[in-house]
């Protein structure tokens, strides 16, 4: 059967649906066990019949299934606060949920013809010059930061609510998991290379020229949940730098120093006030069923991809939609600033090898649950992997905020400058001992010389979450800190 065939069924379908909704919401309320939402059952049949009627006059009707998918994930809100214990028609919204499901499939399968193909969101482009112009760069000193007096406050409730999230998980596995980064793609060693000629400017921190380290790297969904890979979220690189001397920031011990990025060029919240607003929502998610999570991501992605047509997008559609492109094709962000010696910078973490070049295109595997585990793995069994590690120096506070994490620095003001290159040679990437070792093991934005100091809003508030969270988990499953000393420390 053709797609737009099946389109226009699913059509007729919802505008019967509607039809019901508007002409008898109490009985369908009912039926559905959705007593007192009754007018909000009439909207919802008027969406589904102008959604239908859309779709029916549509020369590509696979395209306006977004408008079903949409509605979908609306359904499945309320649907879902029907089935909490405490209301008394929580059979009858199970079996309403479990009736409509092949059709919420439905749309999201032959909506996704629409989508086209899958490509790496955000890649830097190269700068053509290696001189940064010293004059125009913003040099860091204390007062690049505009701390709120009440800051401590906010930061505060936001260890409430990854307590919260770290509950909800507990209940879920049994087991403590990260509260962001929580699943893990492949754990991945390697080696850091300096360049030699790097003028002044680029040669900061652990980035003097000729330098070399041993690396740590961790690939993960960036959520701190454990989903099917059909829950496309923004994706994480970490990595942990081992032998660097220097001074640490203040509780950090350890000769190492960590980067944690993501594959968006800026953070979804701005601040950390924000950032507390959306993560009041997102620590429900572990109770969210996957089919509904999936939807969103589907929904998101459509909705990011109109926006790419126009030059635009959202940060916070990517986040719940990612491209489902293979994660060694991604380039990676730390998204918030960094200090950066003399300087202020963001990283980037960009594949440049010709085997993951040939991947910019290539979508993960739709029916796998560890689809990204599995591409991750899978390639570094079989291939090395190259990454320039490249530096965005800050020349102007007004359009390259230090606290406002959600703006794009401007690449045409400040381009990505190419200053060391991480190689991961062919591994075995999640080997079961490797998988133990780094569950001792902490990724965070605390693991830092003083020279490369997480800096803005957001930064602080990971600055006091990241170490408290992180012993939180180790403690409830009873696993030692593990910060590696030797690259040897590490299992193959």
């Amino acid at each position: 059967m053709k797609s737009s065939d099946v389109a226009r069924g699913l059509a007729w379908f919802g505008i019967g649906l509607g039809l019901a909704e508007l002409l008898a919401p109490r009985a369908l309320a009912r039926a559905t066990g959705l007593e007192g939402h009754e007018r909000l059952l009439q909207v919802f049949g008027i969406r589904e019949i102008a959604s239908g009627i859309v779709i029916l006059a549509a020369r590509d009707p696979e395209a306006w299934l977004w408008t079903r998918v949409a509605g979908d994930v609306l359904d499945g809100v309320l649907l879902s606060k029907a089935m909490m214990a405490d209301n008394p028609g929580r059979e009858r919204a199970m079996l309403a949920t479990l009736a409509v499901a092949p059709v919420v499939a439905l749309d999201m399968v032959y909506a996704r013809y629409s989508l086209g193909v899958e490509t790496d969101e955000y890649r830097p482009v190269p700068a053509l010059d290696r001189q940064p112009g010293v004059g125009n760069l913003v040099r860091y000193e204390d007062g690049v930061e505009d701390v709120p007096a009440d800051e401590y406050l906010t930061i505060d409730a936001i260890l409430a609510s990854l307590h919260r999230l770290h509950e909800r998980n507990h209940d879920e596995h049994g087991k403590a998991i990260r509260v962001s980064h929580a699943k893990a793609h492949g754990v991945a060693v390697g080696d850091l290379v300096v360049l030699d000629d790097l003028p002044e400017a680029l040669a900061q921190g652990v980035f003097m020229p000729g330098a070399r380290y041993p690396v740590v790297a961790r690939l993960a969904n960036v959520p701190g949940e454990v989903d099917s890979d059909a829950v496309a979220t923004q994706r994480g690189f970490s990595f942990k730098i081992l032998g660097v001397e220097g001074e640490k920031v203040p509780g950090h011990e350890g000769d190492t120093q960590d980067f944690v990025l993501d594959s968006g060029n800026r953070f979804a919240a701005g601040t950390a006030a924000q950032f507390l607003m959306n993560h009041r929502m997102l620590e429900h998610a572990p109770q969210i069923p996957d089919a509904l999570k999936a939807a969103v991501s589907i929904t998101s992605r459509v909705g990011n991809k109109a926006l790419h047509a126009m030059g635009s997008d959202s940060a916070m559609l990517d986040f719940f939609g990612h491209s489902r492109v293979h994660p060694m094709a991604e380039a990676y962000f730390t998204q918030a600033p960094i200090r950066y010696g003399d300087y202020v910078a963001k990283l980037a973490v960009v594949p440049v090898s010709e085997a993951q070049r040939g991947l910019t295109s290539t979508e993960v595997d739709q029916d796998d649950r560890n689809a990204l585990r599995t591409a991750t793995v899978g390639y570094l069994r079989d291939n090395d992997a190259t990454f320039d590690v490249r530096v965005q120096l800050c020349t102007n506070l007004d359009t390259m905020p230090v606290e406002d994490a959600s703006v794009e620095w401007p690449e045409d003001e400040s381009p990505y400058r190419t200053v060391a290159v991480l190689r991961l040679p062919r591994q075995e990437a999640y080997s079961s001992e490797r998988r133990s070792f780094v569950d001792g093991l902490s990724f965070s934005v605390s693991h830092s010389l003083a020279a490369h100091r997480p800096l803005g809003s957001v930064m602080r508030a990971r600055l006091r979450a990241y170490p408290v969270m992180s012993r939180l988990r180790r403690s409830t499953n009873g696993i030692a800190q593990q910060e590696p000393v030797s690259i040897r420390d590490v299992p193959a």
